[in-house]
């Protein structure tokens, strides 16, 4: 029995098609080909081992979808494309007795001559191709003329599926109980490695896949970072700034979020800092609704937090989630794509003040009817008592 796509919108990229009057896509970029294969695969960020996907608006082309060798089985027990062809990359040979190309080129030629490509709209990712593969891409592809659709394919991905969004709800959720055991931790003498420790195991023992990323801010030395890459074995004492940015992954989607603390005590102006960081972004996050646009969402979000704070720091205040942490719309002054319905999105406010960036992001779901705020019962308070 063929598999129905769960993840894939297939007829949201369709209507892209039609508009756009694109005959056919070929689409590499690691989240494009998982989103419409449904392969998670890894390795797709390699410039010499592409995972490419071959959709075509007349349903008489079908669908073909080229992997390395060595990922030939799992992509056809995980992908509801029927044509998989491989290519000889990292193994000669596997337990599936088939034929095997000698590089993706020579797979990609076969599957353009047996769907008489010639003369087509074909739409490609553009820019966001490595140098070598779009120039083979664009001398293969002679004949037909190509456009870039690397934001449009953005657009498509941007609403998400009922199984999208019960992933990223639940990729959400382990990051929020890893956060719990962060939170937890932050006592003097525990170090950042403490920290980050403890929400790692957090997200694992709560059954995450894994962590897709974490960064933590602890003491003078990290404090006024936006994404410190690993702990520098700071030990904690009262008065120290604490911050973590992070997101669980779950099946392939991760969740991103973020607080601030101060340990024991701080001054009145931080307070206020946080007080009003907080208040602008859960005002905007209740406010959003299908039909505003990205930038829409930042004139009213930075025209709220410079009541209070001068010399907001911002480019944007809010961007989606999907297989890519930071999605279409991105909320900042220019964005002019239309926030829909089943859209997920966080928004995140930062400031600088005396050394500290305060940083505070939420993760809401955008509905027909409503705004739900996945991370609301996540305490807000800025000092952590000890």
């Amino acid at each position: 029995m063929k598999r129905q796509p769960v993840i894939f919108n297939e007829q949201r990229l369709q209507a892209m098609m039609d508009h756009k009057k694109i005959d056919a896509v070929i689409l590499r970029g690691t989240e494009n080909s998982k989103y419409i294969s449904e392969f998670f695969h890894n390795g797709g960020n390699l410039g010499y081992r592409p995972f490419t996907v071959f959709y075509f608006r007349d349903p008489a082309r079908k669908p073909a979808f080229v992997v390395p060798a060595v990922d030939l089985h799992l992509a056809i027990d995980s992908t509801w494309i029927e044509d998989v062809r491989a290519y000889a990359m990292a193994e000669f040979f596997t337990d599936l007795d088939v034929h095997f190309y000698k590089d993706f080129f020579e797979a990609a030629r076969d599957i353009l001559n047996e769907r008489k490509v010639k003369g087509m709209v074909i739409g490609t990712e553009g820019d966001n191709l490595t140098a070598g593969y779009r120039q083979k891409l664009d001398e293969m592809l002679a004949g037909n003329t190509i456009v870039d659709v690397a934001l449009d394919m953005d657009i498509v991905r941007m609403v998400k599926s009922p199984e999208e969004i019960r992933r990223l709800r639940r990729a959400t959720e382990f990051t929020v109980g890893a956060h719990e055991s962060f939170r937890a931790a932050i006592k003097p003498g525990n170090t950042d490695e403490d920290l980050t420790r403890a929400a790692l195991s957090r997200m694992i023992a709560d059954g995450a896949d894994g962590i897709h990323f974490i960064n933590v801010g602890c003491g003078p030395k990290t404090s006024f970072a936006a994404h410190s890459p690993f702990p520098i074995g700071h030990t904690i004492k009262a008065g120290d700034f604490v911050k973590v940015d992070m997101g669980a992954m779950y099946r392939g989607y991760p969740g991103d979020f973020v607080r601030s603390y101060f340990v024991g005590h701080t001054s009145d102006r931080h307070k206020e800092i946080w007080k009003r960081l907080n208040e602008v972004q859960l005002e905007l996050g209740a406010w959003l609704k299908p039909g505003v646009t990205g930038g829409e969402c930042f004139e009213r979000g930075y025209q709220h937090i410079s009541k209070y704070l001068k010399n907001f720091p911002r480019e944007f205040v809010a961007h989606g989630l999907g297989l890519n942490p930071h999605e279409q719309p991105r909320m900042n002054a220019v964005n002019k794509t239309v926030l829909e319905a089943n859209t997920v999105i966080c928004i995140e406010y930062s400031y600088y003040h005396d050394g500290v960036r305060h940083h505070t992001e939420d993760t809401f779901l955008v509905k027909a009817d409503g705004v739900e705020n996945w991370t609301a019962n996540c305490p807000r308070e800025l000092v952590v008592p000890v």
